[in-house]
């Protein structure tokens, strides 16, 4: 990412702000309005509750402009959210009470898919492949909507005047005197998979820092998750990183790090528009909870819609719920893609991003056989979704 499209966001975010003159003001009345609109709606009638977990990163900014934008979204689309208190909110559609939301936060995308087999949510908001790896253990999980793409960066140190883009990047691999080491989240993040693509295809040989093997120019080391990745590459235990953000954008905020390239441009080509993140639930869920899900993914579907249209505004949003600073929300938000429709491009993505984790050996259930069409069975069920987007 370059340091001048880096300056010239935030000079157009401080713009923003001075535009938006008076914002405290205006929060303020938003809440006096939902106080007024909430007489119009009957917020004691007894409905279902829907328990939604979420991660706390701007990938899920579809629920944070679901909870924070009431009012524009009861304005534009006619549904919305009403804030009950603590995590809990009324959704409201066409002026009426259907449904009562709780947002759960899940630490960390990997762990959504067994927490919503758990039975701590309904439906979960979380990374592709643990979705997939859960469904081919038999867990019953399915995708049932398409929810991010992108929004994944490889990340060195600031100080580090060798690399600036990819093939610097490979230059300064192939002339270490030491295996360089370079950090992930997770073994099931998209940024992993795509990473040890990148390598395979250039002839970069890669293994495991807890399991070394001789001839290693990369050992790929286990952060065990994304708020451990700046702190590593600050303290020289880690030479770089690939991960989502908003991490890479806080980086180069806080001075740690820069983004060097994007992992939607890396070779081999195949993962330009990489889906990153979906929205999934249980068979079983999808049996017994149909209204109530698919009330919430037209929710889910207007903000992601009011993301797109209102770009300045959405990263407002994501710094407040998560506590980033503005301009690292309007950076990070930037390089990712917010689209809940089941478009050939997305299917296509994913056939890729299922395909190389196969090859990487990591399904043993009906995953573990090519086969796209019976693949597309099993893991997916769009049954639920707003007619518009299938």
């Amino acid at each position: 990412m370059k340091r001048l499209f880096k300056s010239a966001v935030v000079i157009l975010v401080l713009i923003s702000i001075f535009i938006y003159t008076g914002c405290g003001e205006e929060a303020e009345q938003g809440q006096a309005e939902e106080t007024q609109s909430v007489t119009e709606v009957d917020l004691t009638v007894e409905v279902p509750l829907l328990q939604v977990g979420h991660c706390n990163h701007d990938h899920h900014s579809a629920v944070f402009i679901s909870a924070l934008r009431g009012e524009e979204m009861k304005e534009l689309y006619g549904i919305y959210l009403v804030h009950l208190g603590e995590s809990y909110y009324a959704l409201v559609e066409d002026e009426e009470k259907t449904l009562e939301i709780q947002f759960v936060q899940s630490q960390g995308a990997i762990n959504v898919p067994n927490n919503m087999v758990a039975g701590l949510f309904d439906i979960g908001f979380g990374g592709v492949i643990p979705f997939a790896a859960s469904a081919d253990q038999g867990s019953g999980v399915k995708i049932i909507s398409p929810l991010h793409s992108r929004g994944d960066m490889l990340v060195v140190a600031d100080d580090n005047i060798e690399v600036n883009d990819w093939d610097s990047f490979i230059e300064w691999t192939v002339s270490s005197d030491e295996p360089l080491v370079i950090g992930y989240k997770s073994p099931k993040a998209v940024a992993l998979l795509i990473f040890e693509s990148a390598l395979t295809e250039e002839g970069i040989d890669w293994s495991m820092q807890g399991n070394p093997e001789p001839g290693s120019e990369i050992l790929l080391f286990n952060a065990q998750g994304q708020p451990n990745l700046n702190p590593a590459l600050q303290n020289g235990t880690i030479h770089g990183y690939v991960s989502n953000n908003p991490a890479c954008a806080l980086a180069e905020h806080n001075g740690i790090g820069k983004c060097v390239a994007e992992l939607s441009d890396l070779p081999p080509g195949n993962f330009v528009n990489h889906p990153c993140c979906a929205i999934a639930s249980t068979e079983t869920a999808i049996a017994d909870r149909q209204e109530d899900i698919a009330a919430a993914l037209r929710l889910f579907a207007a903000a992601t819609d009011y993301i797109n249209s209102n770009p300045e505004d959405a990263a407002f949003a994501a710094a407040e719920w998560i506590g980033n600073p503005v301009e690292v929300e309007v950076i990070s938000m930037a390089t990712s893609g917010y689209n809940m429709q089941v478009t050939e491009d997305w299917l296509d993505n994913m056939i890729a991003i299922i395909g190389n984790t196969r090859n990487l050996g990591a399904f043993t259930g009906p995953l573990a056989v090519q086969d796209d069409d019976a693949n597309e069975a099993f893991l997916y069920d769009f049954s639920l979704m707003p007619d518009n987007l299938r």
